[in-house]
């Protein structure tokens, strides 16, 4: 049998685990109870975007922009997990100009694309025009980003 072994990941490996994954789980607070969710992101340059509708959650991310989000990748006997702590920000479909921002709309769209009728989540946006919002259960949907402000990960091997 092979000893355990956990520690911290690398700076790259931080990168490559937020850049891989799909899902990660978004920790907000308005208050003395935290709110955490399940969400599909995309990361591009040390900021990770999503979308949502109107709700409880955006409520939420209005009054108190600071955030922390977690991913992981878990396996047979061994994960890795980076937390992030940083600032909501809402985007506005029309002011959307930076190459950055688009591109990463895109990579999200395709993302949501790629496992929406495994999961049960509807593509949010349309790149006929340019980006642009769809509504989703009769909710415009909406677009956000997370600027990272610190990072951090940790694996384990057992």
């Amino acid at each position: 049998m092979l000893p355990c072994m956990q520690g911290t990941l690398s700076d790259t490996e931080i990168e490559d685990l937020l850049s891989s994954e799909t899902f990660g789980h978004l920790g907000c607070t308005d208050g003395p109870k935290p709110y955490v969710i399940p969400m599909a992101f995309a990361y591009k340059e040390n900021t990770i975007y999503g979308q949502t509708t109107a709700g409880k959650k955006v409520e939420i991310l209005r009054k108190n922009p600071q955030v922390c989000f977690q991913v992981q990748d878990l396996q047979a006997h061994r994960w890795r997990s980076v937390l992030c702590h940083g600032l909501f920000e809402e985007l506005d479909f029309e002011a959307l100009q930076r190459r950055e921002d688009v591109e990463a709309v895109r990579i999200l769209t395709e993302r949501i694309g790629r496992i929406q009728e495994k999961v049960g989540i509807a593509v949010p946006f349309s790149f006929s025009d340019g980006a642009s919002p769809l509504t989703v259960n009769e909710k415009k949907s909406s677009l956000f980003r997370i600027v990272i402000q610190e990072k951090a990960g940790r694996f384990f091997m057992g």
